[in-house]
């Protein structure tokens, strides 16, 4: 990226190297700094009235003073709302402290009309702003962040559009970047608009205040989520202490800042130094929310602030159980080393580590042997047959699993263990790309294919990547560990549907990330694939009820990355609430699973619609056109991913990259598919059916029962009327409502209601009917004869699943009339 020269500033091109070294940067959903994790745990400071010069700061002694007493009770990062006199950073720098640095001035809040014009006169006031700034910061390690906004109202974002407003705060974030690319860039939202997500912002910043610690938790977990890859700030949390008193203002700090330390988040700025502050250049009193106060004389909560401020992971538990991190790894000799070192780095007090060296040919086993670590040298005999071997040799109360190419935040073990609860028996983190890599490398983590999370809530997930999960020793060893018959891939979704079918929950944590390396080379990535459609025909065997009639494993989320590109380019749904009075305005992605799912399902049918064109091409030449229209749809959809692409700042070849990804995005469903031709399902071992003891309990066996006789079978959610949704065939469904009675007898009613893909058969009908009425009304018929078998063999599947699972209940529990 070119660096623009900033009038009057002091960063040049040649200091980047210096700056890199000096600043504060992201790490996946964590900060580091000199190498070492930085956890911001700061101040905010203002907004204060107007002095002497039009800064809107207190006077210069004021200031020194200031920050000498926040330096003093351990805090290191000051927020700002305006931008500061030059002075301050001076004194920031003496005082090690980091400053994030507001704008001030006009936004949105000034404008008085709508509009193309008000959107240029909003972003040319900003990028104004945004050139004093820099003036001022650019290179200056000291300046943590520039935030370009901070809480537009909601009604604003309204009257000016969701889509313009992001827009406008995109391209500010953006000349941020283009005066200095090594500052990072930010917008303070907080949950009103929670829906704006500015391109290109380095930290995500939320205000938030909730008092209630339960509520404040779970949207700590959500924020944790909406916040992807990226560090999430809490850059506004307090309480008013002259309307609350100043030991429930002390409290509630202390209590959300143990949940943002629990959570993982990468840190926060209290609300706020001192109870001066000013709005308009007017006081404004009667609130308090300083953690001192206006003479700058300490408060409870200061005390709290300095006991957070002395706080580390390891205090947050008064003990640690002790963790097995198991290592498998197989001719790994070039990125061991790597992941063993991130495990010796880390600070968990308890930790054992296994290297499970599966026969390798390399240097795994010296490279291994040089760390204090226990090594099992085994022969050759798969992943599974690995991880079991490490589980068996396991002391610990909890077995983490690392992959020999990944290594591990230094804090991964604490967040594995403080998500691991009591209802929950396994959890996993993020499996981030590499930084550093080389260019097929990271075309390749841009591309679908990778080992992710399916998160069924934001602290729940249904699969958590075997790259990067955590179990209890208990709950794997009650199911007999891994199965062996996954030599590769596969082994990570049928340890956690087993979970899952047994009533266990799988969680989430965040913070538990890890970085871990793509395939190097096409070849590999291809290669890769084809093993991972091989594990899925597999897993079709003993979960058949989990698997389309396309052979894809129906998830309510992403399986193994999927595109995530395309359904960027979709409008994304918001809930604004009655006349958007909503408090919390959330993102719905509910157009994110058909697009992903479509390219792996339906893709790889390009493939039969095109040779059944060439095959009908002697009856008619039209049917060519079949032929075509299914190439220049696979042709399409790559060159859409192309463009659609997000564009990496420092990659060099930008035109060739997203030609690569696009045609990755392209050969991988067909790579996948590949594997699954070449491979047969595993046969379904028989389980006994669970203790039947109430309607949920019921729920839940029957769906299991009907996934064992083969039915895909969806749980209806908060707001759908039925109970079970069973897929009769691809064109039509049976929506299921059940209900039981005193001495369990079952009522149930089904609704039937057609697919999307019923619209697709439809729409060909008609398409053929236009060149031949015979081939189309054929079309139809075939479709609802093929309908009215599967709609028929279903419901005898249904009856028979509710008979087995209701035989002999009213003996074994009756459920209480209400």
């Amino acid at each position: 990226m070119k660096t623009r020269p900033v009038p009057g500033g002091v960063f040049r091109s040649d200091d980047r190297g210096a700056a890199m070294a000096s600043r504060v940067r992201p790490d996946g959903k964590h900060l580091v700094f000199g190498g070492a994790q930085y956890r911001v745990k700061g101040v905010t400071y203002g907004g204060f009235a107007r002095r002497y010069d039009g800064h809107r700061f207190p006077e210069t002694e004021q200031i020194g003073a200031d920050l000498a007493l926040i330096a003093a009770t351990g805090l290191n990062t000051v927020r700002l709302y305006d931008i500061p006199p030059p002075e301050m950073l001076d004194m920031s720098a003496e005082c090690d402290l980091r400053l994030i640095v507001g704008l001030g001035g006009d936004d949105w809040r000034m404008e008085r009309d709508t509009g193309r014009a008000a959107r240029r006169r909003i972003l040319a006031s900003g990028r104004r702003s945004i050139e004093q700034a820099m003036s001022l910061c650019a290179g200056r390690g000291e300046v943590m962040a520039i935030a370009v906004g901070n809480e537009i109202p909601v009604d604003l974002v309204r009257l000016h559009g969701a889509h313009d407003v992001s827009a406008v705060l995109s391209e500010l974030i953006a000349e941020v970047h283009s005066l200095d690319p090594e500052m990072m860039a930010t917008y303070v939202n907080f949950p009103t608009t929670e829906f704006l997500d500015p391109v290109g912002q380095d930290l995500v910043c939320f205000n938030v205040f909730l008092e209630d610690e339960d509520t404040f938790r779970r949207y700590v977990r959500h924020l944790q989520v909406v916040s992807s890859t990226r560090p999430l700030l809490f850059t506004e949390i307090g309480l008013a202490a002259e309307v609350h008193g100043e030991s429930a203002q002390a409290n509630l700090l202390d209590t959300q800042l143990r949940v943002l330390d629990e959570e993982g988040v990468a840190g926060a700025t209290v609300y706020g130094w001192t109870d001066e502050w000013a709005v308009n250049d007017e006081p404004v009193t009667g609130w308090g929310f300083g953690i001192t106060d206006a003479e700058r004389a300490p408060k409870a909560a200061l005390t709290r602030v300095e006991e957070w401020c002395e706080r580390t992971s390891i205090d947050l538990r008064d003990d640690w159980p002790l963790v097995t991190v198991v290592v498998c790894a197989y001719n790994e000799e070039r990125t061991l080393g790597e992941c063993l070192d991130s495990l010796a780095a880390g600070t968990y007090p308890n930790l054992e580590v296994i290297v499970c060296d599966d026969g390798s040919t390399d240097r795994t086993a010296e490279i291994a042997g040089r760390y204090s670590f226990k090594l099992l040298q085994l022969s050759h005999g798969g992943l599974s047959r690995a991880r079991n071997a490490g589980l068996e040799a396991a002391s610990g109360e909890i077995i983490a699993y690392l992959d020999a190419d990944a290594a591990c935040h230094p804090e991964w073990p604490f967040h594995l263990v403080l998500s691991l609860d009591q209802d929950v028996a396994a959890t996993g983190g993020p499996n981030l790309p590499w930084e550093q890599a080389d260019f097929i490398e990271r075309a390749v983590a841009r591309s679908p294919g990778s080992p992710a999370e399916v998160l069924i809530a934001d602290d729940r997930a249904e699969h958590v990547p075997g790259c990067n999960m955590a179990f209890s020793t208990k709950a794997l060893n009650a199911i007999g560990g891994f199965d062996v018959a996954y030599t590769a891939a596969g082994d990570d979704v049928d340890i956690c549907w087993k979970l899952l079918d047994g009533g266990a929950q799988i969680a989430f944590s965040p913070a538990a990330q890890i970085r871990h390396h793509r395939r190097s080379t096409v070849k590999g990535y291809l290669k890769q694939q084809r093993g991972y459609g091989r594990a899925e025909r597999m897993l079709s065997g003993p979960h058949r009820g989990r698997f389309n009639r396309l052979g894809q494993a129906s998830w309510k989320g992403f399986i193994y990355g999927g595109s995530r590109v395309l359904p960027s380019l979709l409008r994304p749904v918001i809930y604004h609430g009655w006349q958007g009075l909503a408090s919390y305005q959330p993102v719905t992605e509910e157009t994110s699973a058909v697009a992903a799912s479509w390219a792996g399902s339906l893709l790889p049918l390009t493939l039969l619609s095109a040779a059944i064109g060439v095959a009908l091409a002697p009856l008619s030449v039209w049917w060519l056109s079949l032929t075509v229209a299914s190439i220049l749809t696979v042709v399409g959809y790559g060159i859409t991913i192309a463009i659609a692409v997000p564009s990496e700042p420092d990659e060099k070849h930008s035109t060739l990259a997203r030609a690569l990804i696009g045609s990755l995005h392209v050969m991988q469903p067909f790579a996948r598919l590949w594997g699954r031709l070449r491979t047969r399902p595993l046969k379904r071992a028989e389980a006994p059916h669970p203790w039947l003891g109430s309607r949920p309990d019921w729920l839940k066996q029957l769906a299991g029962e009907l996934r064992s006789l083969g039915v895909t079978v969806q749980e209806g959610g908060p707001s759908q009327g039925w109970d079970l949704q069973v897929n009769a065939g691809p064109f039509a469904s049976m929506r299921l409502v059940l209900a039981v009675v005193w001495n369990w007898e079952p009522r149930w009613r089904a609704r039937y209601a057609p697919r999307r893909s019923l619209l697709a058969v439809l729409a060909v009908s008609i398409g053929l009917a236009l060149l031949d009425p015979w081939y189309g009304a054929g079309l139809a018929a075939a479709a609802a004869l093929w309908t009215l078998m599967k709609l028929v063999r279903a419901r005898s599947k249904v009856i028979a699943a509710i008979e087995e699972t209701t035989q002999g209940a009213a003996i074994v529990a009756s459920p209480e009339p209400r």
